[in-house]
């Protein structure tokens, strides 16, 4: 049998749910980021309080959320839900510490040409430069034609 979608007014037991649901998202939400703040100051115990929390929380919200009924079901709920967001707001700038090493550059000499400073940014100006360097070591008839004669530019 299918289930129907029905929008009604939310009851009063529905309204409480979701308030015990955000408060131990909540209150969970601030606790493991002070403690996820703090470790880096417990030194040898930093990686221990730091993984700890974010991977002990969840599942210790979600133990309760699955062997508890009622109010306090929810409010496990709400600390799995919080552990959760923590560890995925965190997962990413703590798992740079694991990424591989950079490439080694390139070295000047070789075959491979490495661009100056500026990237792409500075192209233009580095060749109306290298142009301006340039004019004067090409002979005179060479068809150069001046082109921004009132900023001086030779193209």
């Amino acid at each position: 049998m299918a289930q129907e979608i029905a929008f009604a007014a939310p009851g009063t037991e529905q309204m409480t749910r979701v308030v015990t649901i955000g408060v131990g998202a909540g209150f969970t939400g601030a606790v493991e980021g002070v403690v996820i703040s703090m470790a880096p100051k417990l030194g040898a115990l930093e990686p221990v309080f730091t993984w700890g929390a974010l991977l002990g929380v969840p599942a210790v919200g979600a133990g309760a959320a699955l062997f508890t009924r009622g109010m306090l079901s929810d409010l496990a709920l709400g600390v799995a839900a919080g552990g959760c967001a923590v560890l995925g707001y965190t997962l990413p700038a703590m798992l740079q510490e694991f990424t591989l090493a950079k490439a080694p550059r390139a070295s000047s000499g070789g075959s491979v040409k490495l661009l100056g400073a500026g990237g792409l940014l500075g192209a233009p100006q580095r060749a109306q430069q290298a142009a301006r360097l340039n004019a004067g070591q090409l002979p005179a008839n060479a068809g150069l034609i001046p082109i921004l004669q009132d900023e001086g530019i030779l193209v």
